[in-house]
C-alpha cells in the first residue's frame, strides 16, 4: 500500500502545520487479511507511535460505502494515493478526489500518470518519504496554488462523469445510425427544476452571474436577465394550467407566483420616462449609470416589453398581476418606445403578436398595424443584404439570430401576409443549413461572428442561442404543421443533454442550473442567469 512512507514523511510536516491530520480510510483485503491477518495494519501503527504522530494520523479499518467515501473526501484538503505498483491501471478513488476537485499528491503507477497533470497534482518517487513530504508543505503553504489545483481538477473531469461517458458511447453507436435518423432522435425530456432560479433570485431580482452554482451577489442584476425569467415564470405557469387539487403543482405555482412579481417589480424599477428601461443595476439596487449610459438599451428594453406582453396575456395569472403588467407596457407605447436594432425590431414584433392572439387591447395603438410596421422592417433588411447563398437580415451572423425568422412566422400566423412567411421560413432554412451539421445543432459561437463570405466560428456556443432556435422551430412547425421542424426542434434541445460539439452535458439536472458555454475544449461551469433561463425557455416550449 506504502503507507508507511507517507508516515515518515509526517513529522517535519507536523513541525510547521501542528494542526495537520492523515486520514487512512479503508478495511484490509479479505484475501490478505487471511493470508496475512493483520500484520501490515499493526507495523503501520507502531510506527505512528515510534514518531509521536498519534493524534496527526487515523487508521479506519471498515469498508466504506461510496457516498459516506465522498464525504470524507469533501472534507480534505489533499488526496494522498501511495500506490507502489508502478502498472496499477485503476484507482477509483483517484478518480473520486479529483472529481470532486481535490489537488492529488500520488506515485506515478500508470493510471496517476494518465490524469495527474502539473496543473491538478503532483506526481512523487516511489519509496520515497522526503518526496511525499515535499510534496505536502508546497501544497499546505500555497494556499491559492492549493485551490487553483483543486478547481483545475473538477473542470478537467467533467468528461469523466457517467452522464458524459454515456453520451460519448451513444456517439459511437450513432455513427453507426443513418443521419435522418439521428435528426429525429427524441430523447426523454428532464423534468422542470426550479431549484436553481430560486437560489439565483433575491427579493429584489434575479442575479447576474454565478461562481459555478452560487450566486455572485456582487455582480448585480440586469434587465436583460429579470426580463427572460418574467417570460419563463410566467410561461411555466400558464403550462401548469389552472389545477388546484395536486399538491406539488399548487406548491409550484405558488413559488412561481412569487417570482413573478419579484421580475415584475424589478422591470418597474428600471423604467424610464422615454419608452425605454435601464438595462444595469448595482448589487447595492442601485442603477449602473456608467453602464446604462455606454450601452445600447434596445435589446433589453424589447426583452421587457415582450416579458410585460407575455405577462398581460397570460390569463391563468391572477387580475391584478396581469394589470400591473399591462399597465406598465401601455406607459411605454404612450412613451413612444421605437426600436431600430433588427433583434429589438423582432421582440417587439414578438410583443405585439402575443397580445394580438390573446386578444389583449392596447389604448392608442392599432396592433395589426405595428405588427405590418415591425416586420415590414424586417423584410427590407432582408432584401438589402440577401443573396442566393447568404438568405439573411444582416452581413454577419452573431447572436439571438433565430429571433428574427420566428417573428416574421408570428406575424404571418397572426395578420396573414405570405411574404413574412416566406421570408421567415427561408431564413430559418438558411439558419438550419449552417448550423445542423450531421444530425447535431452546433450554434454560431460567440467567439468571433460568422460573417458573409467568412468561416463560420464555432466556439463559445451560449444556451442563449440554442433557445432561441428552438422556440423558432416550435413556431415554425405550429405554422407550417411540417414535422421536421418538430424533429429538429428535439434535436436543437438535445444540445442541452450532450449532442454537442464537446459531447458534455450542458444542463445540470442535479442543481437545476445550466452551464455557461460549450467552449473549444471544455464546458464553462458557472450557471449564470442567462443560461439557466435560456434553458428553462427552451425546455418550457415543449
Amino acid at each position: 500500500k506504502g503507507l508507511e512512507y507517507v508516515v515518515e514523511a509526517l513529522p517535519e510536516v507536523i513541525k510547521r502545520f501542528p494542526s495537520f491530520v492523515y486520514i487512512y480510510f479503508g478495511a484490509t483485503h479479505p484475501v490478505v487479511l487471511r493470508e496475512e491477518g493483520e500484520s501490515y495494519r499493526n507495523e503501520i501503527i507502531e510506527k505512528i507511535y515510534r514518531l509521536g504522530l498519534f493524534d496527526h494520523v487515523k487508521l479506519y479499518n471498515r469498508f466504506f460505502p461510496l457516498g459516506e467515501l465522498l464525504r470524507f473526501l469533501r472534507a480534505t484538503d489533499i488526496y494522498i494515493s501511495p500506490g507502489l505498483e508502478p502498472n496499477q491501471a485503476v484507482s477509483g478513488t483517484l478518480s473520486y478526489a479529483l472529481g470532486i476537485g481535490r489537488p492529488v499528491i500520488s506515485t506515478s503507477f500508470a493510471n496517476a500518470r494518465e490524469l495527474i497533470t502539473d496543473d491538478v497534482g503532483i506526481l512523487v518517487n516511489f519509496r520515497d518519504p522526503q518526496s511525499y513530504t515535499d510534496a505536502i508543505l508546497r501544497l499546505l503553504e500555497d494556499e491559492g496554488l492549493r485551490s487553483q489545483m483543486g478547481k483545475n481538477a473538477y473542470f478537467k473531469t467533467r468528461r469523466m462523469i457517467w452522464l458524459n461517458v454515456a453520451v460519448q458511447y451513444s456517439k459511437v453507436f450513432s455513427e453507426l445510425v443513418p443521419r435522418q435518423a439521428r435528426i429525429t432522435e427524441r430523447k426523454s425530456l428532464p423534468k422542470i427544476k426550479l431549484d436553481h432560479l430560486v437560489r439565483l433570485t433575491d427579493n429584489f431580482g434575479i442575479i447576474q452571474f454565478a461562481k459555478l452554482n452560487r450566486p455572485d451577489v456582487k455582480s448585480g442584476y440586469t434587465l436583460d436577465d429579470n426580463a427572460r425569467a418574467l417570460v419563463a415564470s410566467a410561461s411555466y405557469y400558464r403550462k401548469l394550467g389552472r389545477s388546484v387539487t395536486n399538491p406539488v403543482t399548487i406548491k409550484q405555482k405558488r413559488v412561481l407566483l412569487q417570482l413573478v412579481n419579484t421580475y415584475l417589480d424589478f422591470i418597474q424599477f428600471v423604467s424610464q420616462t422615454d419608452g425605454l428601461f435601464w438595462n444595469y443595476v448595482r448589487y447595492d439596487h442601485k442603477l449602473d449609470r456608467a453602464r446604462n449610459e455606454k450601452a445600447d438599451l434596445e435589446d433589453a428594453s424589447s426583452r421587457a416589453l415582450y416579458a410585460l406582453a407575455v405577462v398581460s396575456a397570460t390569463g391563468a395569472l391572477p387580475r391584478k398581476v396581469r394589470e400591473k403588467a399591462m399597465e406598465l407596457l401601455q406607459s411605454k407605447i404612450e412613451g413612444k418606445a421605437a426600436f431600430s436594432s433588427p433583434r429589438a425590431l423582432a421582440r417587439w414584433s414578438k410583443a405585439l403578436c402575443v397580445l394580438f392572439e390573446n386578444k389583449v387591447a392596447v389604448s392608442g395603438l392599432n396592433v395589426e398595424q405595428a405588427i405590418e410596421e415591425q416586420n415590414n422592417r424586417l423584410i427590407s433588411l432582408y432584401e438589402g443584404t440577401s443573396s442566393p447563398d447568404w438568405q439573411w437580415f444582416e452581413s454577419s451572423i452573431t447572436y439571438s439570430n433565430p429571433i428574427m425568422p420566428e417573428a416574421l412566422l408570428l406575424g404571418y400566423r397572426a395578420v396573414g401576409h405570405n411574404e413574412y412567411l416566406k421570408v421567415g421560413k427561408t431564413t430559418l432554412d438558411f439558419l438550419i443549413k449552417e448550423c445542423f451539421v450531421e444530425g447535431i445543432y452546433i450554434p454560431v459561437g460567440q467567439d468571433g461572428w460568422y460573417h458573409k463570405e467568412g468561416k463560420r466560428n464555432n466556439n463559445d456556443q451560449q444556451p442563449q442561442e440554442v433557445s432561441a432556435m428552438v422556440c423558432a422551430l416550435k413556431t415554425c412547425y405550429e405554422v407550417t404543421k411540417d414535422h421536421r421542424y418538430l424533429d429538429l426542434m428535439h434535436c436543437a434541445f438535445n444540445w442541452f443533454l450532450g449532442d454537442n460539439s464537446l459531447n458534455q452535458v450542458v444542463y445540470d439536472g442535479t442543481t437545476g442550473g445550466c452551464y455557461d458555454g460549450v467552449g473549444r475544449k471544455a464546458i464553462n461551469l458557472n450557471q449564470g442567469a442567462e443560461s439557466t433561463l435560456s434553458y428553462l425557455l427552451a425546455r418550457v416550449a415543449f
